[in-house]
């Protein structure tokens, strides 16, 4: 007696699919950040593939938008856009700092890819608390950079310098 064929819809040789990685750009305005940004994917093992952390040289919130605008086109021209932008500043004094952050939420509305991520007053305070809890009123990175604890935690803190190393055990401590 022949077998009977029965179609379930199962077909063990098909293989699984995997949804692609969202395709990231991190726009920085000083290599601290990158050099941070790179030490945390690479301690969390991401992949890189999809992760592009660039240091633009910019050195105000609203020219760094500009040049993550211009990245974001170029990619979309080219046909493989960002899902995600991360424009990364500090407050440290700009005069263009709130406007900009405005324009972000503007931009990001419709498709939600634009996302600002500020440090306040600037990132060194955020590299100070992977040491200490502070509350104190820091304006600038200059201020930052004379404190005691700042000084003692990076007695030859040079911000081309990749610390992540040192603070990766220390992030909770941050948070």
């Amino acid at each position: 007696m022949a077998r009977c064929k029965i179609k379930s819809g199962y077909n063990p040789r098909k293989t699984a699919t995997i949804e692609p990685y969202d395709k990231v750009l991190i726009v920085c305005e000083g290599g601290t950040e990158v050099n941070y940004f790179k030490g945390l994917i690479g301690d969390l093992k991401l992949s890189t593939v999809n992760i592009e952390i660039l240091d633009i040289k910019q050195n105000t919130p609203d020219s760094l938008l500009r040049e993550a605008k211009q990245l974001y086109q170029k990619a979309k021209r080219s046909g493989n856009p960002y899902d995600r932008v991360y424009c990364v500043f500090d407050k440290d004094g700009h005069s263009k700092y709130q406007k900009t952050k405005g324009d972000i939420e503007q931009i990001k509305k419709p498709k939600d890819v634009y996302h600002c991520v500020f440090s306040e007053p600037c990132f060194e305070f955020w590299l100070l608390l992977h040491y200490k809890k502070t509350d104190k009123p820091f304006t600038n990175f200059d201020e930052i950079r004379k404190d005691k604890d700042f000084k003692k935690h990076f007695p030859n803190y040079d911000k081309s310098k990749n610390n992540f190393n040192d603070l990766k055990d220390r992030i909770s401590t941050a948070c």
